[in-house]
């Protein structure tokens, strides 16, 4: 997306948020936590630093048992995230010892976040690897929300784009297949209509 946004030349049309990761404290209905990221600390020391300061969550001792699990991921990489696959979000954390309550302040949220389903259904893989890039980015976590309506300040810049570009773009007519090269000389639309 953000490609997109350098390619259209709009990342002003971007209001980004502050850099935190916002949890809905479970046993505590009604209240909230914050993982609130330090400006110009590097990935993946400001992850780690906002989840060592905040002491709202989860206890120091939780902390500790929750990262040894998760160190595989940051040094393994993709090999690692891949050979959870089989293995759910619930059965990964009772597999590597890691505390209940990380599963019911943290995991739910994630998977219901992800995937929109509980963590003993999600595959392991899809959180490990929403988390390694959130390691390994900077921003990673951090939100923008465009400055006005999707039609005007987004959409419309890709209709000029596509047009300035030799494009054309049809609207509320159906489509029946996209060409992405030229299969013959007769073939010079990318969009065919029925």
């Amino acid at each position: 997306m953000m490609n997109l946004f350098a390619e259209l030349d709009i990342h002003d049309r971007l209001q980004w948020k502050v850099h935190k990761m916002i949890f809905a404290m479970q046993q505590l209905p009604g209240e909230f936590t914050t993982f609130d990221f330090i400006p110009g600390i590097p990935a993946p020391f400001n992850f780690g630093l906002a989840i060592l300061l905040n002491t709202k969550m989860l206890s120091l001792a939780e902390k500790l048992q929750t990262a040894p699990p998760l160190i595989p991921m940051l040094i393994e990489g993709q090999s690692f995230i891949d050979a959870q696959d089989e293995l759910s979000v619930t059965e990964f954390m009772r597999k590597y010892g890691m505390p209940e309550r990380i599963n019911d302040e943290v995991f739910i949220a994630m998977a219901k976040a992800l995937d929109f389903i509980d963590p003993d259904k999600l595959s392991m893989t899809v959180v490990l690897t929403a988390m390694n890039r959130f390691l390994n980015e900077d921003n990673g976590l951090q939100m923008a929300f465009l400055d006005g309506n999707q039609p005007d300040r987004l959409c419309e810049p890709m209709k000029q784009h596509i047009e300035k570009n030799g494009g054309k773009v049809h609207l509320e007519e159906p489509m029946k297949e996209i060409v992405t090269n030229e299969v013959s000389s007769q073939c010079r639309n990318f969009i065919h209509h029925p």
